[in-house]
């Protein structure tokens, strides 16, 4: 099997029309049919049946889009890597936990780029969880993530400390409260990350869930402009890092602390354990450790 023969497949098997797939692919309609047959004879098993509406898939074609999907996307990376080749330019790619490289700011990226032009950043903002499996799946060079990290999977260097905080309209009663505690979100309305990132998770079960403090959460969302609007009209209270929360404040918005400067973690540079970075990685860590320690508070 090929990638041409793979990406038909997966057209036919989401338009569900062979016609249509057709369409898409710029093929015409014997044409894919054909390459469709010629997958299922390598592979042994057909793909899709008949029906009044078009062809519907087998349960071994819905298995196994998943896998060719993976399969695409390994093609497309490959293809990406060659295409920077042809450039000349080592690439090094961080998975990071959402609005890390914004906190870090255009100083960092044009500075590091002025240094090191014959390198280029490819960084995708995700979930804590998400950056941690491009590590071990080998999607990433680096994950910039919150901590505890897990040292029998990982090697990691600690950047700076990121504190807990709340954005809540400057005309809540809390905003005016001193000290804020725990206790005081009983009952608010509060939103943040979600439950894909481990840290609003693991937050929300350790300091309020776990004290019986029930607390009404009407969305889980990484959507920034959302929150901020939500919290700019008074209708919810934000928990974030504070790095994310400097960024994403309106007018009428204020971050308000915790009574407890330990609520937070360390946001750290995590590597693959027994991996050997690249030569252009082990230049972007030393360049990111020590930005890090001149312009950002560590502890």
């Amino acid at each position: 099997m090929n990638q041409k023969q793979l990406s038909c497949f997966l057209e036919v098997y989401r338009c569900r029309n062979v016609q249509a797939a057709a369409d898409k692919l710029y093929l015409t309609h014997q044409g894919l049919s054909r390459i469709i047959r010629t997958l299922e004879e390598e592979l042994g098993h057909p793909l899709f049946v008949r029906s009044n509406r078009g062809v519907e898939p087998t349960d071994f074609a819905t298995t196994l889009v998943p896998h060719v999907q993976r399969l695409l996307d390994d093609y497309a990376t490959i293809q990406g890597l060659d295409s920077l080749t042809s450039q000349k330019k080592a690439v090094v790619t961080v998975y990071a936990l959402d609005h890390l490289l914004g906190y870090l700011g255009a100083d960092f990226v044009t500075a590091f780029h002025a240094e090191h032009p014959d390198i280029t950043l490819s960084v995708l903002d995700t979930t804590d969880v998400t950056a941690l499996e491009s590590l071990s799946d080998g999607r990433s060079d680096f994950a910039l993530v919150n901590g505890p990290i897990d040292n029998t999977r990982f090697s990691a260097e600690p950047l700076f400390w990121a504190r807990y905080c709340l954005r809540m309209r400057r005309d809540h009663p809390l905003a005016q409260k001193k000290p804020l505690l725990v206790e005081d979100f009983a009952g608010q309305k509060l939103i943040g990350k979600g439950r894909a990132y481990h840290c609003f998770r693991s937050s929300i079960d350790r300091y309020l869930l776990e004290n019986g403090i029930q607390v009404d959460v009407p969305v889980e969302t990484s959507d920034e402009e959302l929150i901020a609007e939500l919290v700019e009209r008074g209708l919810a209270i934000a928990a974030t890092y504070d790095f994310s929360a400097l960024s994403h404040c309106g007018r009428n918005t204020v971050i308000r602390y915790l009574d407890d400067p330990s609520m937070g973690h360390h946001i750290y540079l995590a590597e693959k354990q027994h991996t050997l970075p690249t030569k252009a990685g082990r230049v972007f860590k030393q360049f990111l450790l020590a930005w890090c320690a001149e312009h950002l508070e560590t502890s």
